[in-house]
């Protein structure tokens, strides 16, 4: 046995007795012997058992294997490995960073390069500043997985990877590896740059969209775009819906991110996609087009179903369009015909249609439907609210007005127009105004009242025989539009054709109006005494319109003054059809006209409208005639219109039993409703009127459907916020390409239903959710998805730190580590001195001092 020092002894003891063990400590049991001992050597001196005790106490400590634990520090060597991203994603100005920046391979540390596959290097400078040359490494992936399964081949020990990547994937799973990554003895530090590398890219990130909307609403988009370089790019970003353009705009973008509003319209397809699109203007500031396209769904909930009746055709064109811009899916039929079934529809619409137009079993099924919870709105003139018309009759019972009836009978009115065609009508575009005149003259005339239009220049010729209005309208647009200037003037034969028209019709009264701007040929007693007779003999009156100062004004005055109609003479061809139909109507005497009001008026607004809540507007376009009704008790006056002493409803609106009906009391096609034609706020005001007659469908709760990429699967989740719907079945159906099926949602929380899509190949889906509800099946908006194309190796500009961060995390290393050369590790490394020596000698040295002291001390005393 070796004895160490007595100072290492002495500095053994000082030791800190907390760091002593036993090597076996089974033998501390003879500890158990002391006092057996203790028995033998009764009546020993105390200082002897105590001695003896102690030499005891040394052998037992000595045989338990005593010993001093120590921790030391062990420096060993652990091996560097450097890997280094030239996949097509890190951009150059990345690259350069690698290439100077501090922590980089010393001789003897291993290097990698990888992309979609992976390779050991040694000359890794010249491959990340020059690119990836060999293809075997598949610079158009990064596959991480690919990277760590060549590092884990080799042998089992300790080493640091320095790892410098973006961190994104677009091959491979690096996740998988974790398990034997953490097992491996490597450790990851993954090396990050400390700002945003600058990259020539534009990316257009999202669409920010609401889930749902209503057809024919307005709604906003706003469309994220990137800018990663460090200079303004310019480009043009486009917006479609449905693949079909909505706008465009040249944007200009600095660095970072801008946002773009747009405002669009829902049409009725129950599902809308908006794309946005950008194209940069130089082609080297965007250098990966694979991110310049971003695609967003909006399910959209369809309005009520419309069914119109026009008295014609041509007269819904106007209030079709707003319905359908509105969201209504609308059903246009003409009076006469055998009008469908009401069962699948919401609103009833009567557009002027006379009451002997419609079958009576139609009315009353009108009435029951309106009853049973759904709206009906009649607007028009005398067909609709006329004399006559739809009293005593189920209609007359919904209608939220009183219909009046006539006091005398209504006088008819023939008038033919004579039009100047020749070749000075040509100067001032005064042939088109004179059109305009005409078709002035048609809006203003009764259904009932006639109108013709016979064209001149040496000879006359019929444009539109003389013909009830009503059936006239349209064509008369048509045919005065082909009137082209040409020829010399000859009048004679023109008044001639128009007093040969107007003597073969029965009317009230008669007119002729001449529109001319030439000095035309004949004598004037020829003149004066073909008036005269027109206006004794056949109550012809006839009135001219001088146009420029080349026509004969003396004649066309005398023509007028024994025609017994007006003058007018105007140097602005533009004046036409106010002074035409400035004619028509001074030629009107006043009459009773029972319930009927040609007279220009202004609306005004009533007392709190439920149809008009929210409104905007407060002024109203003039009207030039209505048809008196009365208020019926109960109903609410909406708009009215002053008549004295009292007021008359424009606008009325009642709840009838479940339902809802509103009467307009005049017309939307032009003869009273010009300035409200032409009103910019008409369709929202109409808008208003749809919406309040529109009936509730079932309600839907408050509810949130998101549709997200989880690894490579669509998750659909489907959130309820309203308690009384959770724990109701709910459905999906998705289509798409290649893919037809249904599903049942999973309840996975209070609220909370989730189900995975079963599709993966790239292209539009489009979902249905239902819910089971109560026996009924409530079908929710739509839901769409574009799964992308599995993207292409592209710039991010940003880094994929949580998959990062987890690889750290899980191997021991850390994000940019603080320690930059870490050639060596170390290692606590726990030690056992022990201690038996010492204690066997310490025995053997009392034992052999209690001999001594006993011969030789005790003896001696």
């Amino acid at each position: 046995m070796v004895l160490e020092p007595a100072s290492t002894i002495a500095t053994i003891t000082m030791t800190s007795l907390f760091n002593l063990e036993f090597a076996r400590p089974l033998f501390l049991l003879l500890f158990a012997l002391l006092p057996l001992l203790w028995l033998r050597w009764r009546g020993r001196p105390v200082a002897v058992i105590l001695w003896r005790s102690l030499i005891v106490s040394l052998l037992v400590l000595s045989l338990a294997e005593l010993g001093q634990k120590r921790e030391q520090l062990s420096e060993k060597s652990v091996e560097r490995f450097f890997a280094f991203d030239v996949s097509r994603s890190i951009p150059s100005s990345m690259k350069e960073w690698m290439g100077r920046q501090e922590l980089i391979p010393a001789p003897g540390d291993r290097t990698f390069v990888f992309g979609g596959g992976a390779k050991e290097v040694q000359n890794w400078r010249q491959w990340v500043t020059n690119g990836a040359s060999n293809e075997s490494l598949k610079p158009a992936e990064t596959n991480l997985e690919a990277l760590f399964e060549t590092i884990l081949r080799e042998p089992k020990r300790s080493r640091d990877l320095f790892f410098f990547t973006d961190g994104w994937e677009t091959a491979g799973s690096v996740e998988r590896l974790l398990p034997a990554l953490a097992a491996s003895g490597l450790r990851v530090f993954p090396v990050l740059p400390p700002d945003r590398p600058e990259m020539a890219n534009v990316a257009v990130k999202r669409i920010l969209t609401p889930p749902q909307g209503m057809s024919g609403e307005g709604i906003r988009l706003t469309v994220l775009l990137e800018n990663y370089n460090r200079r303004e790019v310019q480009g043009d970003l486009a917006l479609t819906r449905n693949r079909q353009p909505v706008k465009s705009q040249q944007v200009s973008l600095g660095p970072g991110s801008r946002l773009f509003s747009f405002e669009a319209t829902l049409d009725l397809e129950p599902l809308a996609s908006f794309q946005a699109r950008f194209t940069p203007r130089e082609p080297q500031s965007d250098l990966f087009p694979e991110d310049n396209q971003a695609t967003a769904w909006i399910g959209v909930r369809t309005k009520a179903k419309v069914l119109l009746v026009n008295a014609r055709a041509s007269e819904g064109k106007y209030l079709e369009e707003i319905l359908k811009r509105r969201g209504f899916e609308v059903t246009s039929v003409e009076a006469g015909r055998s009008p469908p079934s009401l069962q699948n529809y919401g609103l009833t619409i009567f557009n002027n249609v006379a009451r002997e137009r419609l079958p009576a079993p139609f009315l009353a099924q009108v009435e029951r439907h309106v009853a049973a919870g759904n709206g009906f709105l009649m607007l028009g003139g005398e067909q609709s609210f006329g004399p006559g018309g739809y009293r005593q009759t189920p209609i007359e019972a919904v209608l939220p007005v009183e219909l009046k009836e006539p006091k005398t009978e209504e006088k008819r009115r023939a008038v033919v127009l004579v039009i100047d065609k020749s070749g000075s009508m040509r100067e001032g575009n005064r042939l088109l105004y004179a059109r305009e005149a005409a078709k002035a003259v048609a809006t203003q005339l009764k259904d009932r009242d006639l109108l013709g239009v016979v064209a001149f220049d040496i000879s006359p010729f019929v444009v539109v025989p003389l013909s009830p209005v009503a059936t006239v309208r349209e064509t008369l647009r048509l045919q005065v539009d082909r009137l082209k200037p040409g020829g010399k003037t000859y009048l004679y034969p023109a008044v001639v054709e128009a007093k040969r028209q107007l003597e073969r019709q029965e009317a009230e009264k008669k007119h002729v109006i001449i529109l001319s701007d030439g000095e035309t040929g004949g004598s004037g007693g020829d003149y004066v005494d073909l008036v005269s007779v027109m206006r004794k003999e056949l109550a012809i009156t006839v009135s001219a319109v001088a146009i420029g100062g080349d026509a004969n004004i003396p004649l066309l005055k005398r023509i007028a003054q024994y025609g017994g109609g007006f003058f007018h003479h105007t140097f602005d061809a533009n004046n036409l059809p106010q002074i035409v139909l400035q004619q028509v109507q001074e030629k009107d005497e006043p009459t009773d006209q029972g319930p009927l009001r040609e007279r220009a008026v202004q609306p005004l607004l009533g007392r709190d409208s439920e149809v008009l809540a929210g409104f905007s507007e407060r002024a109203y376009p003039i009207l030039k005639g209505y048809i008196e009704t009365e208020l019926k008790r109960g109903a609410r006056l909406d708009l009215l219109l002053p008549g004295g002493e009292k007021n008359f409803p424009l606008l009325a609106s009642w709840n009838y039993s479940k339902g809802k009906a509103v009467a307009f009391t005049t017309d939307l096609h032009g003869r009273w409703s010009t300035e409200w034609i032409q009103w910019g706020a008409l369709e929202r005001f109409l808008g208003k009127v749809f919406d309040w007659l529109s009936p509730m469908g079932q309600p839907l709760p408050p509810y949130d459907a998101r549709i997200n990429l989880i690894g490579e699967r669509p998750v659909l989740d489907l959130f309820i916020y309203g308690a009384e719907n959770d724990g109701n079945l709910f459905h999906f159906s998705v289509n798409g390409p290649k893919v037809r099926e249904e599903g049942a949602l999973r309840r996975v929380a209070p609220g909370h239903y989730q189900t995975g899509l079963p599709f993966s190949s790239p292209g539009d889906y489009r979902m249905e959710l239902v819910e089971e509800r109560r026996g009924q099946r409530i079908l929710y908006p739509p839901l769409g998805y574009t799964l992308a194309s599995r993207p292409k190796e592209i710039s991010r500009g940003d880094f994929n730190l949580s998959l990062l961060e987890e690889l750290a995390r899980a191997t021991g290393g850390e994000v940019n580590p603080r320690i930059q050369a870490r050639q060596k590790i170390q290692d606590r490394i726990q030690t056992m001195t022990p201690l038996r020596p010492y204690l066997v000698f310490a025995a053997l040295a009392l034992f052999l001092l209690e001999i001594f002291f006993r011969r030789f001390v005790l003896r001696a005393g």
